[in-house]
């Protein structure tokens, strides 16, 4: 017999009833059932004592109220008898309720700002989903050669100052920096190559010496941002109550072009071991498309959808892609497909362990644009 069973024979015992044999051997051994009689015991108790303690009180005495008022008042002041246990549980109860209400405010408070930074001559883009307080590090928007110019960075630092339902609060320093073409006269200007400075330089300078342009933007529009040193960037974003599971921009679709290649927050894992995750957004089509990561102490990656020297062929199916690097088992997962066409899809992974996360700041980061053996050639001087 369990306590749940012997339950209305408690009750019955404590009345003067005659119960069976098993349900009085049940409440005789079991030290919750004779509590609960002991509860009866001392509630009867109770009565009797308040009882015989009050007054005696003829009909004359009471004040002429309606039945129903006085019925309400003594509701209201009368001592009301529970067990201990239901107090206690109600005791939790209280406390959990106000748990939940403090979580509820905290959610409604913390909203979500995602954004998309992108330039006119737009070779790629980048973004990312923050909540208020994010203090955001160097981004190259582009790498352009605009007008037959030489080649230049664009590149943005975002702070997100406060996020409000129709209105976010943004520091914003953005600038040019040139990219050197090294050379001599006795080798010809197909070997030359391009010194462009690391992200921590960039950093450094742009503290250094960029202003931090305050803007109030409403959630929708376009944000124009002028770049020191000459061009534009355009953000756009929108105000979210929770962290969304996909960007759902143009720039990160659900179906990408067959030259498109997205990575939409990804996160890299070898060997059941992350990497790392959170690094932002890019995306790159046209010509040579590629996305880059930089993972700490790892070095960097690249994701390419043409074969080049030193890349391994890499399997992409929708939002991951799976590679093999060193007799490591990699995989890439993204909250978007990678890139579009026929599932699986053959797309390629360049490796470079001795690019150290440093040099861009020591924390991982990611880029996107064309031409990636330029970018190689880069690192590898």
């Amino acid at each position: 017999m369990t306590c749940q069973e012997a339950q209305p024979f408690v009750s019955a015992l404590h009345d003067g009833q005659t119960v069976s044999m098993e349900a009085a051997e049940h409440i005789g051994d079991c030290s919750t059932c004779k509590e609960r009689l002991r509860e009866y015991a001392q509630m009867s108790e109770e009565l009797r004592l308040l009882a015989s303690a009050g007054p005696e009180v003829t009909p004359a005495s009471l004040p002429a109220l309606p039945a129903r008022a006085c019925r309400w008042t003594h509701t209201l002041t009368a001592r009301v008898l529970v067990p201990r246990f239901a107090l206690g549980l109600g005791v939790l109860l209280i406390a959990a309720l106000s748990l939940s209400l403090g979580v509820m405010r905290a959610q409604v408070g913390s909203l979500w700002f995602q954004f998309n930074v992108t330039s006119p001559e737009r070779n790629g883009s980048w973004g990312n989903e923050v909540q208020a307080g994010y203090r955001g590090k160097v981004a190259v928007v582009s790498r352009d050669r605009p007008s037959g110019g030489a080649k230049d960075l664009l590149a943005s630092i975002i702070n997100v100052d406060e996020v409000e339902s129709r209105l976010v609060r943004l520091s914003v320093r953005a600038r040019r920096f040139g990219v050197a073409l090294l050379g001599s006269p006795e080798r010809p200007m197909q070997e030359s190559h391009e010194v462009r400075p690391t992200f921590k330089e960039m950093e450094r300078e742009m503290l250094a010496t960029t202003t931090p342009r305050q803007y109030e933007y409403i959630p929708g529009q376009e944000l124009e941002i002028p770049v020191e040193g000459g061009g534009k960037l355009l953000l756009t974003g929108r105000v979210l109550e929770r962290r969304a599971n996909s960007w759902g921009r143009e720039d990160y679709p659900l179906d990408p072009k067959v030259d498109q290649i997205v990575l939409n927050e990804p996160a890299l894992v070898r060997d059941n071991q992350l990497l790392v995750k959170g690094v932002g957004s890019a995306s790159a089509y046209g010509g040579d498309p590629y996305v880059a990561v930089l993972v700490p102490k790892e070095g960097l990656f690249g994701f390419l959808l043409k074969p080049i020297d030193g890349a391994v062929e890499a399997e992409a199916e929708y939002g991951q892609v799976r590679f093999k690097l060193g007799g490591h088992d990699y995989v890439l997962f993204a909250a978007t497909p990678v890139t579009g066409g026929p599932q699986p899809r053959g797309i390629w992974v360049y490796h470079d362990p001795n690019y150290q996360p440093s040099k861009a700041g020591g924390i991982g980061s990611i880029g996107s644009g064309n031409d990636f053996l330029k970018l190689i050639r880069n690192i590898e001087k």
